[in-house]
């Protein structure tokens, strides 16, 4: 963690010293208009929501800095611009690493409060607190798993008597802790079932202390996945103690179920800023998706602006040389007069005909052979509106409306047609899922975990409950295309998919475990990577510990980068670290964190690939390299 970010930690821990009540209503969520002095006691539900509220696993920084990096590193999407022999240097630090801390600063107010109640009061609120840990466990993974040792014991705790220095927990320690947190959410639930104090405070779960359980138990699988390669033991025991465990798994998909759905109220938007230079497809990893028909492409992927009356456009300015051939060849046209009409779309039609991604190999943007894709020369993306050039994209990047709300999409059109826009919605994210659940129980099935069912049966539910909550949220966000098509365009479709069409999906190979235990597993992982699109930590992290996508696939292969140095073109396995100013209270317990766990941080590094792909975070030291596949044994 920075330095700067050591200062807003406890900057953050001493405001809270003056804070009296925070308050919030269902549909805003905003701070009542009172004079804090006036005020002596918090209201602990108020502070519940606002606990809620300051969840943010995956802020504006996050997917503007790292966000990008790690997908590309892991072969699930391509820089904005195309991969370049410098990709392995973005090691930002920038938006990760401190997603606990506000969330973990609520939580410690709302146990001191409670403590300081009465024993009726405290028999009343007390559950409130125990929903606090689900979070900062999440949260805590989240800043984890690329930097190691944390502050999480010591953090948040000036006002209750706590130190200016918390000390770093190791990662060992903090799974540890974490197990621990969550059974107490577990067993405390357990033995006091009911809620009836939040009410729409609770915009999770609405007081429903059953799905807090699940919640809580089902995070224990996250945790067990971590240890795997560093502790089989301990990993097969917490997923069978957690299978035995009368709170259940999350296993109900979508708004209103089991999955952890976040709407902070309808003019939130989950972080104002706009998010330019997305990552665009791999074209891999989209044409594996379109050939096993799967409707998640539609939400973590746009429409390419190549729509009918785009091309149709191309058609009649005489540049249909410049439309890339991958899109041509499902064009039917008919040409009349001399001239080409575009009649319609072939096989497999829209709107699966609009999505396409790029090669992920370095440098390939500037090399005229792949044109088609990147256009360095600067003279194919675009139409003429008289004199002006309108530019149109071909490929596919990143659904940025799947990752924030309260912004207008223009549809595209021929130029100089009037523009037609969305209308702005709030935002509803997802960040846990009876999906991923699943997922992660077929995992484990197939690496010995004493479960009840079959792998196939939680892949199959995995695969359903992941693409049912894409579908859900995607609906909620009412995401461009989704439900409704560009009207102006006739040969437009919307996105619309039913229960039907997903068992159709499924009945496909891809998602058949009836393989070798290794294939089967390399087609777990490779699902799980789909579901963690849109948390790329859980995508990055899955990825390292389970060593695909593997190299030399038939399903979805990783490839070299830069063909001709194959495995000397080296990517990190963890972000990079940065020494503190002496004159922060800090230092020693940062540097001493820093070396316990061998990692480099004195100014700039040096072979900074090379030297992040060696110093791990403690849970990947044993993990299988980019590629190899999983370690069963």
């Amino acid at each position: 963690m920075k330095t700067i970010m050591k200062y807003k930690y406890l900057a953050t821990a001493v405001l809270l010293s003056g804070l009296t009540l925070f308050s919030s209503c269902k549909d805003e969520f905003a701070e009542i208009n009172s004079n804090p002095s006036a005020v002596s006691t918090p209201n602990v539900r108020y502070l519940f929501a606002q606990c809620i509220t300051t969840f943010q696993p995956a802020d504006y920084s996050a997917w503007f800095y790292g966000y990008k990096a790690m997908p590309s590193w892991a072969q699930m999407s391509v820089l904005s611009g195309g991969n370049t022999s410098k990709m392995n240097l973005n090691a930002s630090t920038t938006g990760c690493g401190y997603a606990i801390q506000n969330t973990l600063l609520y939580t410690n107010e709302i146990r001191y409060q409670i403590s300081l109640m009465s024993d009726e009061d405290k028999s009343k609120y007390e559950y409130i607190q125990y929903l606090c840990n689900p979070m900062c466990v999440m949260l805590g993974l989240v800043d984890t798993d690329m930097y190691g040792s944390r502050q999480y014991s010591e953090a948040m705790a000036i006002r209750y008597g706590g130190t200016m220095t918390p000390k770093y927990d190791t990662q060992e320690e903090l799974f540890e802790l974490w197990l621990k947190e969550l059974d107490e959410t577990i067993n405390y639930i357990n033995a006091h079932p009911k809620g009836n104090q939040l009410g729409n405070q609770d915009f999770i779960y609405n007081d429903d202390l059953g799905k807090w359980a699940k919640f809580a138990n089902s995070l224990k699988l996250k945790i067990a996945a971590r240890l795997w390669n560093v502790n089989k033991t301990r990993a097969l025991q917490i997923v069978n103690e957690a299978a035995k465990n009368p709170a259940g798994f999350a296993s109900v998909a979508g708004v209103g179920g089991d999955d952890f759905i976040i709407n902070k109220g309808k003019t939130n938007n989950n972080f104002n800023n706009s998010l330019p230079g997305m990552n665009i497809g791999r074209d891999a990893v989209i044409e594996f998706m379109k050939k096993n028909r799967d409707p998640r492409l539609f939400s973590l992927f746009m429409k390419n602006d190549y729509n009918s009356l785009v091309i149709q456009a191309f058609f009649d300015q005489n540049r249909e040389k410049f439309i890339p051939s991958y899109i041509m060849d499902h064009v039917d046209y008919e040409v009349i007069d001399g001239k080409k009409t575009f009649t319609g779309w072939k096989a497999p039609g829209e709107p699966w005909v609009r999505y396409y991604g790029v090669p992920c190999q370095n440098d390939i943007n500037v090399k005229d052979e792949y044109d088609e894709y990147f256009d360095h020369k600067d003279e194919a993306f675009f139409l003429y509106n008289g004199t002006v050039k309108v530019s149109y994209s071909p490929i596919s990047s990143t659904n940025t409306f799947a990752i924030k709300g309260n912004f207008e999409y223009e549809f595209p059109d021929k130029p100089g047609a009037t523009p037609v826009k969305t209308d702005q919605h709030a935002w509803y994210g997802f960040y846990f899922s009876a999906g991923e659940v699943n997922l992660l129980l077929a995992e484990f099935k197939l690496l010995g975990a004493d479960l009840p069912k079959s792998a196939q049966e939680y892949m199959t539910e995995g695969v359903r409950a992941s693409m049912k909550v894409y579908d859900a949220v995607a609906e909620k966000n009412e995401l461009p295309y989704y439900k409704s098509g560009y009207t102006n365009d006739k040969f437009d479709q919307p996105i619309n998919f039913s229960d039907n069409d997903i068992e159709e999906s499924l009945k496909l190979d891809a998602y058949q475990l009836n393989g070798t235990q290794t294939e089967n597993l390399e087609k777990v992982y490779i699902q799980q990577m789909i579901h963690y699109m849109m948390l790329p930590m859980d995508m990055f992290s899955t990825s390292r510990r389970s060593g695909v996508p593997m190299k030399n696939s038939t399903i979805l292969p990783r490839e070299d980068f830069d063909p001709a140095l194959g495995d000397s073109y080296i990517i990190p396995r963890r972000f990079a670290v940065s020494e503190p100013l002496q004159s922060d209270p800090l230092y020693q317990i940062t540097i001493d964190a820093y070396k316990a766990q061998g990692f480099t941080y004195s100014g700039e590094m040096k072979d900074a690939p090379a030297t992040l792909a060696k110093e791990r975070v403690w849970y990947d030291q044993n993990a299988p390299e980019y590629g190899a596949g999983p370690k069963i044994n």
